[in-house]
């Protein structure tokens, strides 16, 4: 029997930082030169969200890479406007410590959104959702429920009524 949807999903890790100790290092290639290699059309959805990992470095450090992210997702839509780009927010996350607990990811946030302003890509808005949500506890990889709103929501961009 074959597929019922014609759906191929491609997933790639960003480039350092990581914390993965598990990863292979030939995947590994910053998100701007992967979006590079995009070809782009309509039935296409790109996906991005970076954050987590970068909540141990300097928010200069992020913008910077959120300003070539940016540059890349501009050329994908250049050569191919009808190409539909999504960004996740970060979510609250577990955590006290100020370099790595809500108060520098909901930094990093408000960096990706001022970088991402005005731009042709649709912003799911994880923050929100899990800072809204008072039955589960925060953490870095949210409930499974919280998971089924953000793909509801990211649904209704790539199949509207």
């Amino acid at each position: 029997m074959g597929p019922v949807h014609n759906i191929t999903v491609n997933h790639r890790m960003h480039g350092p930082p990581y914390r993965c100790l598990w990863t292979r290092t030939f995947l590994i290639k910053y998100v701007a030169n992967a979006i590079d290699e995009i070809k782009g059309g309509p039935n296409d959805v790109v996906g991005i969200t970076i954050w987590a990992h970068f909540t141990s470095y300097p928010v200069e450090v992020y913008r910077k890479r959120m300003e070539a992210v940016r540059a890349a997702i501009e050329r994908l839509l250049h050569r191919s406007p009808e190409t539909l780009v999504v960004i996740k927010s970060a979510n609250t996350r577990e955590g006290g410590v100020i370099n790595a607990g809500d108060w520098h990811a909901y930094r990093l946030d408000r960096v990706m959104r001022e970088v991402f302003h005005g731009m042709k890509v649709v912003l799911v808005d994880a923050w929100e959702m899990t800072n809204a949500q008072h039955w589960h506890g925060d953490a870095i990889h949210p409930a499974e429920d919280i998971i089924v709103q953000e793909l509801e929501f990211l649904c209704s961009f790539v199949c509207p009524l």
